[in-house]
C-alpha cells in the first residue's frame, strides 16, 4: 500500500501553525498509509473548485506540475542548510502560469544568497497530453 509522508495533525499546534522554523525538527512528518484514490479525491477537489469558478479556470490553472530531480537536487545542494522547499505559484509577463521552487532557511525565510538556485517547472498539466496517463488527474468514466 502507498506511504503518504506528512506532518503530524493530531495536536493542535499542527492545526495552528503549519511549519515550525524555528526548529525545523519539530515538524514531526509520520507516515500514514494511503491509496491511489485517496490521493486522487484531493486533485478532484482541486479540478472541481476550478470549474465552479466562473469563468471556469480548470483549463488555464496548474493541476500538477514536473521538476527534474537534477535540478531539485541542484537546488539543495547548493543550499545545504535550507530545512526546506517552498513552491511557489506564479505567472509570467507572457500571462503562463508557472509553478517554481525556493530554498527556505531554518528562519522561514526565503534563502537569498547571492548563488542561490531556483527550480522552474519544466512542464505542466494542462495541457494533459505533459501528463499522460496520470491517474490522479485522470477523468472519471
Amino acid at each position: 500500500m502507498p506511504i503518504l509522508l506528512t506532518r503530524q495533525k493530531d495536536d493542535v499546534l499542527a492545526k495552528s501553525q503549519p511549519c515550525d522554523f524555528s526548529d525545523p525538527s519539530l515538524n514531526q512528518i509520520v507516515e500514514q498509509q494511503t491509496t491511489i484514490e485517496e490521493m486522487k479525491k484531493r486533485c478532484d477537489r482541486y479540478k472541481q473548485l476550478l470549474a465552479s469558478l466562473q469563468p471556469p479556470q480548470d483549463n488555464t490553472m496548474i493541476r500538477a506540475a514536473n521538476f527534474t530531480t537534477d535540478s531539485v537536487l541542484q537546488m539543495i545542494q547548493q543550499s545545504p542548510s535550507s530545512s526546506f522547499i517552498r513552491v511557489y505559484y506564479g505567472i509570467e509577463e507572457s500571462g503562463e502560469h508557472v509553478l517554481f521552487m525556493a530554498p527556505v532557511t531554518e528562519a522561514g525565510t526565503l534563502a537569498a544568497e547571492e548563488e542561490t538556485i531556483y527550480v522552474d517547472d519544466c512542464c505542466r498539466c494542462p495541457p494533459l497530453s505533459n501528463c499522460p496517463a496520470d491517474g490522479l488527474l485522470e477523468e472519471q468514466p
